[in-house]
Formats: C-alpha cells, structure tokens, sequence
C-alpha cells in the first residue's frame, strides 16, 4: 500500500508539471503574439495597430485612440491581435457594449476580421452619425511606398487616385485588391480583400511587349505583368480589368478626333470643327514627343496646340500631344466698359465682306452691315464666330447703326452666350496682336528703340501668359485690361509696328525658359526685385534684380531711412528717368481727416489679399479681420521694412489697440492712396490718384500726420519704361537696355525653335 501511494504521488507531481509547463507556455505564447509586430494582412485576425485609425471618426483623435488601445493592450505597445478580451474593453470605452453583438469565446481568443467587420459596422451604425466613413474597393497600383509623415501616414496609388494610408494597415503590394474603409479620401481601415472584377479606367498605355505594359498614370510610370495580350498597343488610351490580382483583359478606345482647344472648363472642351463636348473629369493629357509623360492643364494651349483627342461614349477620356504648341495665335477676352468679361446686347460691323459661323452654318456678312449678336444665338447655339475675307479687314465694336465705338480688331471675333451675358474673343496672331498692346502700354512718340524693347517685353510677357489658361473656361488666354497687357485701346503708327516688326519673334529666357517680363512706367532711380510682392527673390526670378538708374552708373545708398530719404528728396537726381513727371513726387496725409479711410483701406485689403496681411492684437497675438472693429484709432504709419532699391516691402499700421502689418508694394500703395488728401507730381501738378503712384516712398512726421516724399510710377520690378526711353535717348540699342533691367538673360526667336 505504501508503494503504491509512492507511485500516485509521482504521476500527480508529473501532471502538476505538465499543467505549469502547458501554462507556462500558454502565457509564453500570448505574450509572444502581444509582442509581435504586425506585419501582413489576414483573414484571420486584426491587428491592434488597425484600430486607432478606424476609430478615429469617433470623438477621440487617432493620436488619443493610440494611447488608449496600447492601455487596453497591457499598456506595452500596439503590437499583436485583437482578441475577444480586448474587445469587450474597447467597447466599454466606447460606452456601445450593451448595443453591440460581441464574439463568443475566451479572453484570449483572437477575434477574426469578419467578426470584426461586424462589430464595426454596429459601432459605424451607432456613431457614424454624419456618415464620414465609407467602403471602397481599390487596386494598388505601385509597390513602392512613400516616407511616412508626421502622423505615420503615407499616400498610395490606386485606380482611385491616391489615397493617404493610416499607420499601421500598409499591407499593400503591387496589384493587390481590398475592400478598405475610407475617411476624407484617408483610408482607415480594411474589411477584406477583393476579388473583382476592377477596372483601371482611361489609363495611358505607353507600350505592351512580352507579357509587360508600360502605363503612365497620376504621373507615374508603372510596369504591369500582362500574360495571353497577343496585339501590340503604342500611345493609347484604355480601360484595364483587374481580377484577383491581375490584369485580365484591356480595353483600347479606337475612335480620335483631331484638332486645337478653343476653350475649356471643369465639365466640358471646345475643339476645333467639332464644337463643344463633355469630358470625364480632370483633363488627362500626355505628350509621346521627346520624353513620354502626363502634363497638366496649364500646358493645354488654346488655340496653337494640335492635338489627338480619344473619345468614348461621347466624351473626351484622354488628349494626346504629338507634337510641342506652336505659339502663334493669341486669344484676347474683350472685357466691357465696366472692366467685366461679359457684354449685354454687343453689336459689330466690319469694313470688309466676310462670313458669320452661327453654330454649323456660315452666312456671308457685308461690310458696314451690323451684326446684332442677339438675333443670331437660337436655343440650339451658343457660338457667333465673325470672319473676313481680307486680311487687311477690321471688326468693331459698334452702335445699332453701325458706327464705331472702338478701334479695329484684326482676326476673328468669337462670341459666346453664358448665362451672365456674351463673351467676346478676339482671336489673331501674335504678332498682330503686340500691333495693338505696344501703343497701348508707351506711347508711341518714344524712342524707337524704347518701342523695341516694349515689343520684346510685350511678347515674353504674352507667351508666359498663354502657358497658364486663366481664362480657359472663356476661350481665352488674356483680357485687354492692366491685369494683362493693356491691348488695342491706343492707336499706332509707323514706329509701334516696326518696333514689333524689327523683333518678330524675339523673346527674354532666363535659363532656357522664356522669362515673365514685368515692366512698369517709372522708376525712382532704382528698380525693386520679387521681394516687393512678399515672393521669394531668386530661384526662377533670379533675372529681376534692383539695379540702379543712375546715368554716371553710381549705385545711390539706400540702406537706413535717413539715406533713403535723403536720396528721394533729391530732385536733383541723374537718372534716365528723370524726365518724367512722376519721377518724384510729393503728400499730404492728415491723420485726423483721413483715419476712416485707412481703417476702410486696410479691411479691404484683409479681404482681398489676407496673405499679405498681418494682424496683431494688443497682446501681441494673432489676430484676424474680424478683430479689426475693436482695434480704435488709427495712432500712425512706420516702414517695417524696404526691399532692394527702397521700396517699402512693410507698412506698420498703428492702432490704439493693435497693429497690422501690410505686406507688398500694392498693399502699401492701397492704403497710402487712401490717407493722401493731397498729391503733387514734381512739376508741381496736382494728381487725382488713389492708390499711391509706388511704393518708394518716406514718410515724414508733421503736426497732423505725414509728408511723404516719393518716387516713380508703378511696381517698380523689372523694366522702367520712361528708364528705357531715357537709355535709348543716350544710344542705347534695345538689345543693350534689356541685358540692363534683365539680369543673366538670352533674347531668342520663338519661331526659330524646332
């Protein structure tokens, strides 16, 4: 009996060990798969690191849901799996654990994604309240993934676009397919993987060749495993389907048309001999000339680009370049007499035969006949386009009668019916139109080579200004206003067309990009640089430099406001601007008279230009427009700061309760113009002006105010017109007196380029 109860009590002490060892290793490996990180995607289970960005819809940020989940995962980190234990804590902090069906099982049993998509969406269904998350299907499209933010984040590219991917879901490699949860184009979270069919739709396909397709899509170059695609596909556009993980078939759209952009907006494209059609969305454009890439909008010429356009459905999915824009035709927005682009009953006439496009059809029109827009736009059309059969042809602006009430335009007039009114566009060379933009912007008894330097500045300005498409929506890449280039407003002579005559083609580049030249009326003796508009100085601004216009070559000292002012109320000076009026000049500000006109000023420019405008509170805070009402009277002005050549690139406004800081010369001007009661140019003349003529200016302190002692008209960055009228008056030859204002420049011919 003794020897037995020896032997029971051996095999209790090996059961006893066996259960501590299965235990122990039960604890071993719990911990274990807490501590590990997460790394791959699985049906069967969650990761904790999933959870703070899937709940971050919810009344706590990401950031706090993180210190949350770590504290309901033993308070180490957001290592591991979600298990049954763990997700009963979570939805009592979430305070939803009587409205949510929860898994069955023990503490330690890992909750698998299906049962944990149906618990997300109850919690979707009990919180969500606005509806902020949503499901999607994706494809991934790049493999590569980009340095995470400061957040954890990084962005993926999808047949979506790209989408910003919280920490700890990156699971994504090429071609993989999920269904994911999305926030505000942010994906949150992942509900399964997807099996398909997906399409990639109006994608860019370079080449295919031994089961590989080059695409180009979002501006990205992505090389795909194509099996069984026996035909040959070369700068197209198609639709690709993916199933389960690859590309199962590609569609090629066959039917292009060709022609050149007119106009274009967010829903719709103008083309050449085919009228107006719809588009799918954000324009894709790609160029096969030179290197093969996606371009944006801002390279869509109108009017000079040949292009190939892939239709489907009626819509335009996709634009081809074959060839770079010939930039020979300019398209000019007529604005009214009120400075708007739309006119309400426009009429014209024409001192040649010609022909009226009224939607598909042409009529001939007689010169001197009118032609009332109104009569001729049906419901069925919205497009008058007014054409002559001599090149030699004018087209005017004119009364019922048909009396002229503009000058002649050459080319073609275009008008167009909106529901605000018409919209006129004249269309005609570049050539023809700097005819019409020199006389306008210097007058035309300057200095032949001054009118020369007009022209070249006019054209560079002009190219620059077709590149951008501000007025692309209008079938236009220009207005006739300051805001451009002031266009056919004065009439020319023999010298303005030879100026534009002897410098056919010819244009400013700085660093072989043709150059924006900006020019203005008159200096103060010197010129500015970028830094007067509060942009960086520089870079690809680095042509513009404050130079000096002082006739010996001495540069004048600047540095300090005793200097400055000094050096503007020299008149005196030597500078090949000195024959203008505006060379120097002279105000008066009353404090007393004009304080609600500087308080009125400076909210007006809060409103128009708040970047440029820095509102300090009393306390030496942040303030905003709204703060401006409490901020009292108007204590005074001081210059914060001078740019190159003394401009003011800073205007301390003092308030009895706070400060604002104005910030570029136009700001500074603004409301400067609005305190001077009186001003004088250095004739003694006296100038009805309100915004001030520059901002090279000092102020001096009187009884009641300021006297401000100024120079120059206009900007001052760039190309002093009056300057270039001076050089030229001394020998200048044109081509001199552009490498003078514009720093490390070329002058080369735009037609001469291949």
């Amino acid at each position: 009996m003794e020897k037995r109860y020896s032997v029971n009590k051996k095999s209790l002490r090996k059961a006893v060990l066996a259960l501590l060892m299965l235990i122990l290793a039960i604890i071993f490996i719990r911990f274990a798969a807490r501590e590990r990180v997460i790394l791959e995607y699985s049906s069967e289970y969650v990761a904790m690191a999933e959870l703070p960005s899937q709940l971050s819809f919810t009344y706590y940020e990401e950031a706090e849901w993180k210190d949350k989940i770590t504290e309901i995962n033993g308070g180490k980190n957001l290592n591991g799996k979600l298990t049954v234990g763990k997700l009963e804590k979570l939805l009592k902090q979430l305070s939803v654990q009587e409205y949510v069906t929860c898994p069955k099982g023990f503490f330690w049993k890992q909750v698998s994604r299906s049962e944990w998509n149906d618990v997300y969406e109850q919690i979707l269904d009990l919180l969500d309240t606005e509806g902020r998350v949503s499901a999607t299907n994706l494809i991934f499209l790049m493999d590569e993934k980009e340095e995470p933010n400061e957040n954890g984040s990084s962005k993926r590219l999808t047949q979506k676009g790209y989408y910003e991917v919280a920490q700890g879901i990156n699971y994504f490699h090429v071609c993989d397919m999920y269904q994911v949860y999305v926030m505000e184009n942010r994906m949150i979270g992942i509900s399964s993987k997807c099996k398909g069919p997906l399409m990639l739709k109006n994608v860019f396909v370079h080449t295919t060749s031994e089961g590989k397709a080059e695409l180009l899509f979002e501006r990205q170059k992505i090389s795909l495993d194509i099996a069984g695609l026996k035909e040959k596909i070369t700068n197209t556009i198609c639709d690709l389907e993916w199933t389960e993980g690859r590309v199962t078939a590609i569609y090629k759209k066959e039917d292009m048309i060709s022609g050149k952009v007119l106009s274009f907006n967010e829903e719709q494209i103008e083309i050449s001999g085919y009228g107006t059609l719809e588009h799918t969305g954000a324009l894709k454009i790609y160029k096969t000339y030179g290197t093969v890439e996606e371009l944006d909008e801002s390279k869509l010429v109108i009017g000079n680009l040949q292009a190939d356009f892939v239709v489907a459905e009626k819509q335009v999915c996709g634009i081809i370049l074959k060839e770079p824009a010939s930039i020979e035709i300019v398209r000019v927005l007529l604005l009214n007499e009120g400075g708007t682009p739309y006119h309400e009953d426009p009429v014209f006439v024409t001192d040649f035969n010609g022909t009226l496009t009224i939607g598909e059809n042409t009529q001939p029109v007689e010169a001197g006949q009118p032609v009332k827009a109104a009569e001729f736009f049906k419901k069925d059309s919205d497009y008058l386009k007014i054409a002559l059969d001599d090149e030699k042809g004018n087209i005017y602006f004119s009364d019922t009668a048909g009396a002229y009430t503009s000058l002649g335009y050459k080319g073609t007039m275009e008008i167009r019916k909106y529901p605000e009114g018409y919209g006129v566009v004249n269309e005609l060379s570049l050539e023809q139109y700097l005819y019409g933009v020199v006389p306008s912007e210097m007058p035309s008894s300057y200095e032949r080579e001054a009118l020369c330097v007009q022209a070249v500045c006019a054209r560079s300005y002009a190219c620059i200004q077709l590149m951008k498409g501000d007025y692309a929506a209008l079938g236009a890449h220009v207005d006739d206003s300051t805001s451009y280039q002031v266009y056919n407003k004065q009439e020319g002579n023999e010298q303005t067309k030879l100026a534009v005559d002897d410098t056919v083609g010819e244009v400013i580049k700085y660093q072989g990009e043709v150059a924006e030249a900006y020019f203005f009326s008159t200096s103060c003796g010197h010129t500015g640089n970028m830094g007067l508009w509060n942009t960086e100085e520089g870079g690809k601004y680095g042509y513009l430099q404050g130079i000096s216009l002082l006739t010996d070559g001495s540069e004048p000292v600047l540095e300090g406001e005793e200097a400055f002012s000094e050096f503007i109320r020299d008149g005196a000076v030597n500078s090949y601007d000195k024959d203008s009026p505006y060379f120097r000049w002279q105000a008066e500000i009353s404090l007393s008279k004009s304080e609600e006109a500087i308080s009125k000023a400076v909210a007006e420019r809060v409103q128009a230009s708040s970047g440029n405008v820095q509102i300090l509170k009393q306390d030496g805070s942040q303030g905003t427009g709204s703060d401006l009402a409490a901020f009292g009277k108007v204590k005074g002005f001081s210059v914060g700061e001078r740019g190159a050549g003394g401009g003011i690139r800073t205007l301390c406004v003092s308030f009895e309760k706070g400060t604002v800081n104005l910030l570029t010369e136009y700001n500074v001007r603004c409301v400067l113009g609005a305190a001077a009661g009186s001003l004088k140019n250095q004739n003694g003349e006296n100038l009805d002006m309100q915004l001030l003529p520059s901002a090279y200016c000092t102020l001096t302190p009187t009884e009641d105010g300021y006297t401000l002692y100024g120079g120059g008209y206009g900007h001052g960055i760039g190309m002093s017109q009056n300057g270039a009228n001076g050089m030229a008056k001394e020998g200048m030859s044109y081509i001199e007196i552009l490498m003078k204002f514009y720093q490390d420049i070329t002058i080369e011919n735009i037609y001469n380029e291949e």
